[in-house]
């Protein structure tokens, strides 16, 4: 059974991706700076990840309308936390491991896992059982 948290959850993570793949789109060089301590100072797979970001927040949006009918694209959403830390960090961080990498790991992609783990398991339940 869908729940209302869960719908909340949804909607949060849509606007909270969409706000964060918009500030990787006018502040790349920033935000790169931050993540490798100064070490790059710009990285032109930002801006594919600003796309991503952007993708999975419409992703996540479409799953607040409708959890049902798109349940897909909330399992889609799941992995794309999922498996994003890990190409962030080969792509982007170059296989280098900072603080702020953690931080940044933790409240972009971490942070979602449970919470979308049990939308989709409650999208999946067969109907009888929800």
């Amino acid at each position: 059974m869908i729940q209302a948290w869960m719908r909340g959850v949804l909607l949060i993570a849509s606007v909270y991706n969409t706000a964060w793949a918009i500030f990787l789109f006018w502040s790349p060089d920033s935000y790169i700076k931050w993540m490798t301590n100064g070490d790059q100072s710009s990285n032109d797979w930002v801006f594919y990840q600003a796309i991503g970001i952007l993708i999975v927040g419409f992703m996540m949006f479409l799953g607040f309308l409708k959890p049902l009918r798109f349940k897909w694209l909330i399992l889609l959403s799941f992995f794309a936390k999922l498996i994003g830390g890990i190409a962030v960090y080969f792509v982007i961080m170059n296989g280098v491991f900072t603080k702020k990498f953690m931080f940044h790991l933790l409240m972009n992609d971490l942070v979602w896992l449970i919470p979308l783990l049990s939308i989709v398991i409650a999208t999946f339940k067969p109907k009888n059982s929800r």
